[in-house]
């Protein structure tokens, strides 16, 4: 069984049209009312023959009630084995979440649909598109065209870690992508139309405060890609201290490959405090990730001898966010075509 999971602050009457059509569909729907207050009742109960309904006692924002509405799925529907997340303000086509469905029913586990953004978009749902497409691709190196659609569709066998995931607010739904992609997850992509009714003015999106929260949320789970990298940083200047700077051809392929396999543990510890373990890559893998990490460290040191080492490491910093890019784009294009 599949089910569509819709978070709901103050709907209007979008909600209720949703729920008929997707009612006529035969999907089971699942409503979590995220306080929105007795003045809205109405509403809920006007969908209530045609979708089970959840009460907040008190407004705490989408990523609460998106977790809310996941562990209702695994209590009270066991049978379920794939969900669907849609807005209830109206901006999803029914005939989209039945393509998720599809994408799903075909074995996907993770799916994603991006809007098109084009004809007459809000400037504030363009301006943040652009920039949280930006500050993603450079903390994952995935660059995904759309990472703010509220339509997704996942497999329960993914529930452990989602409800793991940090935020409660709007920061909830792309703290999801940075930690599958972490877990190198396969994320199937649709491509949609983005639909705006009234230039959104039924959303409740602050895009001020709301975005704060998002990037804040972003940075702080990537602390431990951060957290990493200066640990390279500062091993490799450790070494070159003990080591008096007298580098050859065989001392710097060791010591990175000493590194590597310190990064490794190091990252296993860090991973662990989160839904997952090892990020989903290889201990193989993370070792070879941070052996070149560190090798890059020491040709900067080879390449800028006459600067200091910290502008040395900046300058190979700012190559690898390129690199990584590059690279993760090729991985997922072979995935793809596969």
């Amino acid at each position: 069984m599949d089910m569509v999971l819709i978070p709901a602050y103050k709907p209007d009457g979008e909600l209720i049209k949703l729920v008929d059509e997707i009612h006529k569909e035969g999907l089971q729907i699942l409503i979590v009312d995220d306080g929105s207050g007795t003045e809205f009742n109405s509403v809920f109960e006007a969908v209530s023959d045609k979708a089970d309904v959840i009460h907040a006692p008190s407004n705490e924002g989408k990523g609460c009630a998106l977790k809310r509405g996941i562990k209702a799925i695994m209590q009270d529907y066991p049978e379920c084995k794939n969900f669907i997340t849609a807005d209830a303000d109206g901006q999803h086509k029914v005939k989209d979440i039945l393509r998720v469905q599809e994408k799903l029913n075909a074995g996907h586990s993770m799916v994603l649909t991006m809007r098109t953004m084009k004809g007459k978009i809000p400037a504030r749902s363009m301006f943040g598109n652009i920039l949280s497409r930006w500050i993603y691709t450079i903390l994952t190196g995935h660059n995904l065209v759309d990472n703010q659609s509220g339509l997704r569709g996942f497999s329960t066998e993914h529930v452990g870690w989602l409800l793991n995931v940090a935020g409660d607010k709007y920061d909830y739904e792309i703290n999801v992508l940075y930690h599958a992609d972490k877990q190198h997850i396969d994320m199937a992509t649709i491509p949609i139309d983005a639909i705006y009714i009234d230039g959104n003015k039924s959303s409740h999106f602050n895009p001020v405060r709301d975005t704060l929260r998002i990037y804040r949320q972003l940075f702080t789970s990537a602390r431990a890609s951060l957290i990493n990298t200066i640990f390279c940083v500062v091993f490799v200047i450790v070494v070159s201290i003990c080591c008096d700077y007298n580098f050859c051809i065989v001392t710097v392929p060791i010591i990175g490959i000493l590194s590597g396999i310190i990064g490794v543990l190091f990252n296993k510890m860090i991973f662990r405090k989160v839904g997952y373990k090892d990020g989903g890559r290889s201990l193989l893998d993370r070792a070879a990730r941070f052996t070149v990490y560190t090798l890059w460290c020491f040709v900067a040191s080879l390449l800028f001898p006459e600067i200091s080492y910290a502008v040395a490491f900046f300058i190979i910093a700012l190559l690898i966010v390129p690199i990584r890019y590059y690279i993760h784009k090729l991985i997922w294009f072979i995935r793809l075509r596969k």
